[in-house]
């Protein structure tokens, strides 16, 4: 890295930007050169990486894909199919240094362009936003995304609110027991199918499953599975990215028949106890969208943070859908109705890929 400043991620460079991400707090496994190679594996997308350097130090990365759909017509995606996206910044700069950098942004942005044409781009969440005040950019608040933030020490039953005590009690009380699935199998033969059942029960198309595998294969043990048997059924399934000091869970999948063992709750407290245990420090449980997740997230004693799109330019882009709006419902039940399971999988993949989710 002899060039100062914006430059495109060779690489070369990997080794080097995945250090990045694993020492920064807001590192996720989206910012991983892992995820951009399953990205462009299982779903052809072209990426468009970018870092700053000085001195040989990089100073800042921005991830991002270009992406062409008919609903959101040709645009840059910071990160899809993730939560999270955007900019992070070394964390030893100060504000004023965070909005130098941005200034020269736009260059970047038009080189980007010059490699394939977009309107605009959208940032998930830009979580390390905070500080910069800049005027660059559109942001469209959305919703929250709810972060513990852990310690040597932490005593997650005493955080933990009463209904999620009396959850894991009943779960003890049934025998749940843990496995945590490290073998391609677990995934393929465990997580998958409670997956397809989930997301089919829940109206949304899932990933396909060369998706997971591949995360596997490019992200090795950064990828956590635990699930839970009860007897001799697996009945419910976490799957979360260990990066850097944060634990960052992406998917819960279950067995509606078995929900009164109380196995998600029985995993989340597992994953948060192993998170402890090895001195991470954030557990992250993403998103939180409407009532219940908002419920189910509050019991554990996280704090809510804003989570908000950005747009560039502030003038020209397409809002998200939300999926509480009467089209997305109305997707939604068709989806639950009409679309046969053995189907959803390959169905699944090519709406991913229209709205990058």
């Amino acid at each position: 890295m002899e060039q100062n400043g914006w430059v495109e991620c060779e690489a070369a460079f990997e080794s080097a930007w995945d250090g990045f991400v694993e020492a920064h707090p807001r590192g996720r496994f989206s910012y991983l050169a892992g995820f951009k190679k399953t990205v462009e594996t299982v779903y052809g997308l072209e990426p468009n990486y970018w870092l700053y350097s000085r001195s040989g130090q990089i100073l800042a990365v921005f991830p991002s894909f270009f992406h062409s759909g008919l609903i959101y017509g040709k645009r840059l995606v910071s990160q899809p199919f993730s939560e999270y996206g955007g900019l992070l910044f070394a964390p030893h700069l100060e504000a004023r240094e965070k909005r130098a950098l941005l200034d020269e942004f736009p260059s970047v942005i038009e080189k980007s362009r010059r490699k394939r044409r977009f309107g605009y781009v959208e940032f998930r969440c830009f979580s390390d936003a905070e500080g910069t005040e800049t005027a660059l950019f559109k942001k469209m608040s959305l919703f929250s995304y709810g972060i513990l933030r852990l310690h040597p020490g932490f005593n997650l039953w005493r955080k933990a609110d009463r209904s999620a005590r009396k959850n894991l009690k009943r779960a003890w009380t049934h025998g749940l027991t843990l496995k945590e699935g490290k073998e391609e199998a677990a995934l393929r033969e465990i997580f998958y199918p409670l997956y397809l059942k989930t997301l089919k029960r829940l109206g949304s198309p899932p990933h396909p499953l060369p998706y997971f595998l591949t995360l596997r294969k490019n992200l090795k043990d950064r990828m956590k599975l635990f699930l839970a048997r009860l007897d001799d059924v697996y009945v419910s399934a976490l799957l979360g990215w260990a990066v850097g000091k944060s634990v960052h869970i992406t998917d819960i999948a279950s067995d509606e028949r078995y929900f009164f063992a109380r196995a998600n709750d029985f995993l989340h407290f597992e994953l948060i106890q192993w998170a402890i245990a090895n001195d991470f420090r954030c557990f992250d449980f993403g998103p939180v969208r409407y009532p219940g997740q908002r419920q189910y997230k509050k019991k554990w004693g996280v704090e809510l943070l804003e989570y908000a799109y950005y747009y560039f330019p502030k003038d020209r882009f397409r809002k998200p859908f939300s999926d509480r709006s009467l089209p997305a419902r109305l997707a939604s039940s068709c989806w639950k109705t009409l679309v046969p399971r053995g189907l959803a999988s390959r169905a699944g993949k090519y709406l991913r890929k229209e709205l990058s989710l």
